[in-house]
C-alpha cells in the first residue's frame, strides 16, 4: 500500500501506516468507522464513537502537523482483521499470515449483476431450430454470443 524507502523517524513510520490505511479503506470502500467494527474498537460511549476518530487519528494530521504513531495492537488488528491489508516500510512488507492457514481470506468484490434486456424477436424462416444467447463476463469485459441452429430442409 505505501512505500517509503528513506523514512528515518517515528513520524515518517506514522505517517507511511495512516497512508497505507487511508488508501486501503478508500480502496475497498470502507468507512473509517465501519473499518473500526471490523477490528473491533468502535464503542460507543454516551453516543460517541470512539473507534472511527481514532482510526481518523491514524490517517491525517492534527492541527499541529502530527499523527500518532500504531501500537502494536492497532497494527495487528489492521494486518489480521482487514483482508488484503499491508504495510510496506524501508524495504519490508509487514502484513499477516495465519500459522495453520485457516485464517480470512482477501474477499473478492462481488461481481455487479449485469441485465440483458431483448425485447425484439428473432424470425425463423421455417419454425424450426432453437436461438441460443450465452453471456460471460471475464476479467475486464463482457462477451456475448448467439448462435441459431437451424436446419435446411
Amino acid at each position: 500500500m505505501a512505500d517509503v524507502a528513506n523514512a528515518g523517524s517515528q513520524q515518517d513510520f506514522a505517517r507511511a501506516f495512516g497512508n497505507a490505511l487511508s488508501k486501503f479503506l478508500e480502496d475497498r470502500g470502507i468507512s473509517q468507522s465501519e473499518a473500526a467494527r471490523q477490528l473491533g474498537i468502535e464503542t460507543s460511549e454516551e453516543g460517541k464513537r470512539k473507534g472511527g476518530a481514532r482510526i481518523s487519528s491514524y490517517c491525517r494530521d492534527s492541527k499541529q502537523g502530527t499523527r500518532p504513531k500504531p501500537d502494536a495492537e492497532i497494527f495487528y488488528l489492521a494486518c489480521s482483521k482487514l483482508p488484503g491489508f499491508y504495510f510496506d516500510y524501508k524495504g519490508y512488507r509487514i502484513s499477516a499470515a495465519t500459522l495453520n492457514g485457516n485464517g480470512a481470506k482477501p474477499t473478492e468484490k462481488l461481481a455487479e449483476q449485469l441485465t440483458f434486456g431483448f425485447e425484439r424477436q428473432f424470425k425463423l424462416t421455417r419454425k424450426q431450430g432453437t436461438v441460443a444467447v450465452k453471456v460471460s463476463r471475464p476479467h475486464g469485459r463482457i462477451e456475448v454470443s448467439i448462435s441459431l441452429d437451424a436446419k435446411a430442409s
